[in-house]
């Protein structure tokens, strides 16, 4: 039930119908938490998923700080539960730092993590996880040396058993922490070990053949770089040099490419302090602006819109957002296989959704799904937060708007009931075609007060949304759709009034 709740509305029919469950996540997160309660024999390993989820699992859906604070609070009740039953327990102890990393206390999250790695010296798969989470956890400190450090110690446990998966993007991940901290031989060394890989025959997944083309971008970024040196900055003309700067640019951004992962694939402003989150912030604008073309300024933009998100900041990134999808037509094809501007229309749906604007949202999730691009970087990703948000709008819609017909030649009436002292707020949206508008307050004595009047407002116009008050007086707010202007067609819209406690009524 867990699992398939999280797909795709598509695949969820199918995997329903396959497996017999229903994709009912709360119902599997009951069920589970029954199972951990009853203290049975399997109850461990209900409380280590649903820490994970909690932990981890609800940060990667793009859940609401407000909820995710409810499952944390879960999290602690099953950690404290585990303390007492199963002490030193690894699994528990390496879920335990993720929590901690979740409330911003990446030092107890590392100290915890450095417990661990003494234990699991001798056990290899778990000696690589706690390298990985360290080398994490040290990105969002922004401890670049430590970080690479980490990574290639992830990277020499799985050489020493002769894995091979993941060893491509975890030594990229050290070359740019290595470069990121200036130890410039370092970095070199882990770029050759990344690109080692491209003589093994294997079938790499997409995230490993991703760094392998990355590998190979940076080094042609680097072997320009010492030809330049060489020849002289002299020996050629400002517009050559122009050119050639640009086009490396568009094909290796080491700095902006590290701050991606730190942002978008480990979702570290979560982890972060606010004063550690505005200097985040800061770096990425700083690098943003060095980027000469609409690729690098889009997946700077991407980057820092996805921060605010995370720190749920929502006019910041609104802002941003908007500025990414922006520049869609300036995009090249490669600028559109980053998945910057996908996320960017995520971004923008999550913040108009957070700001109460849900028709906003649905329209930023429909041109995401338009985009047409669908083998992107962070594909996983995005369906995965974009089918979490559209429920959430489907239930938006579901519970707050009610549907609105106008017959031809005639109008509908909805009729508020408004106590003194109350403010109104009430959008629309049209489903096709035009319609007349009007609201008007009219108190219990005194003279009606037209509030706001639209002629043929179009349907392609998106949500038209209207606020008034607090009114001095008690009365009534009518709002008239009309519909008289036309002679065959009828009109059809959704309609929401808040606050939600008002008493609406429809009159014909």
């Amino acid at each position: 039930n867990l699992f398939v709740s999280m797909l795709p509305p598509t695949a969820m029919k199918a995997a329903g119908w396959a497996t017999g469950f229903h994709g009912g996540r709360d119902v599997a997160l009951s069920q589970l938490r029954s199972c951990w309660e009853e203290g049975g024999i399997q109850a461990p390993f209900a409380g280590m998923v649903l820490i994970g989820f909690c932990v981890d699992v609800s940060s990667f859906l793009g859940e609401f700080r407000a909820e995710r604070d409810d499952r944390l609070h879960t999290a602690k009740e099953i950690l404290d539960w585990a303390n007492q039953q199963y002490p030193g327990a690894f699994f528990f102890a390496g879920l335990e730092a993720g929590y901690l990393a979740a409330m911003r206390d990446l030092e107890g999250a590392l100290a915890k993590l450095d417990q661990i790695k003494v234990s699991v010296e001798n056990l290899p798969a778990f000696l690589f996880l706690v390298n990985v989470r360290r080398a994490t956890f040290l990105l969002a400190l922004f401890q670049w040396q430590a970080a690479g450090d980490a990574f290639a110690d992830a990277v020499k446990v799985y050489q020493s058993v002769g894995r091979r998966a993941l060893c491509p993007s975890l030594s990229l991940n050290s070359h740019l922490c290595y470069s990121r901290a200036g130890l410039e031989e370092r970095a070199a060394e882990m770029l050759e070990t990344c690109r080692s890989y491209n003589k093994e025959k294997k079938k790499w997944s997409p995230l490993d053949r991703a760094s392998l083309r990355q590998a190979e971008a940076a080094h042609r970024a680097n072997e320009a770089k010492a030809e330049e040196a060489q020849e002289g900055e002299g020996s050629k003309g400002e517009e050559e040099k122009g050119q050639e700067a640009s086009a490396m640019e568009s094909t290796w951004r080491s700095v902006l490419m590290l701050y991606l992962k730190i942002c978008l694939v480990y979702r570290g402003v979560n982890f972060m302090k606010p004063d550690a989150g505005k200097e985040f912030l800061q770096m990425v604008q700083e690098e943003t602006d060095l980027q000469q073309d609409a690729d690098g300024r889009c997946v700077g933009l991407c980057i820092q819109a996805e921060a605010m998100r995370q720190g749920e900041h929502w006019e910041e990134a609104l802002k941003l957002a908007s500025d990414g999808c922006a520049l869609q037509s300036e995009l090249s094809p490669h600028g559109v296989k980053t998945g910057a501007l996908h996320f960017c229309y995520l971004v923008l749906a999550y913040a108009n959704f957070a700001r109460g604007r849900p028709h906003a949202a649905q329209e930023a999730l429909a041109k995401l799904s338009s985009i047409g691009v669908s083998d992107h970087f962070f594909q996983k990703q995005v369906e995965f937060k974009a089918t979490h948000l559209r429920r959430l709008v489907g239930a938006e819609f579901e519970e707050y708007y009610r549907e609105i017909s106008v017959a031809a030649r005639s109008q509908t009436k909805l009729v508020v009931e408004l106590p003194e002292g109350t403010s109104a707020q009430w959008d629309f949206v049209l489903s096709a075609y035009t319609i007349d508008f009007a609201a008007i307050f009219i108190p219990d004595s005194g003279e009606a007060e037209e509030l706001q009047r639209l002629e043929q407002y179009e349907a392609d116009a998106g949500p038209c949304e209207g606020t008034a008050g607090p009114f001095k007086l008690a009365g009534r707010l009518e709002m008239v759709f009309s519909n008289n202007f036309s002679y065959l067609r009828g009109k059809s819209l959704q309609c929401r009034v808040q606050p939600q406690n008002l008493v609406v009524r429809e009159e014909k």
